[in-house]
């Protein structure tokens, strides 16, 4: 008889959250109609910090805001809200790939014309990362926000899924 264990660490529920951030921001990018170069090109910073914070326990949520360039006024806008309370279970590591579909469809896109940002949010005191610097989140007036459920899921790391559309 044969036993063996496999347990996740931080680092590896931390890295399977992050990448899984990037994928499904890949697709809300592409469902808007937008090229998503500019997020997979970034990523080497973005994830970093995102995998750092996450670690750490000190990412407190992830944001892409869709803007027409030029202007402060927010159009679209997904929150990924992480929490750092997850399953307990060591092997639980799952994505909701149908959760993120249907509720693209429920969100809709942007106006034409739009571009997009990415936010990273974090507690104070968190450690420095290369790269990252302070930033503001665009008004979310004349926006709704509705909260969909979990979208990434691990023993120790859960990340949410919130849109805000038109009213």
């Amino acid at each position: 008889m044969s036993v063996s264990t496999f347990t996740f660490t931080r680092t590896h529920t931390a890295a399977f959250v992050a990448d899984h951030m990037r994928n499904q921001l890949v697709r809300i990018v592409q469902a808007a109609g937008l090229s998503p170069t500019a997020l997979v090109d970034d990523w080497e910073v973005l994830g970093r910090a995102a995998r750092t914070w996450l670690e750490t326990g000190d990412l407190m949520g992830l944001t892409i805001e869709f803007y027409k360039p030029g202007s402060s006024k927010l159009e679209l806008r997904w929150d990924f809200d992480i929490t750092y309370e997850g399953s307990g279970v060591d092997d639980d590591m799952w994505v909701d790939r149908d959760h993120l579909r249907r509720t693209i469809e429920k969100a809709g896109a942007p106006p034409p014309g739009c571009t997009y940002g990415i936010i990273l949010s974090t507690r104070r005191g968190r450690p420095d990362v290369t790269g990252m610097s302070s930033t503001t989140y665009r008004s979310t007036e004349g926006l709704v926000s509705r909260a969909t459920g979990t979208a990434i899921a691990t023993h120790d790391i859960m990340a949410g899924l919130r849109y805000w559309r038109p009213a």
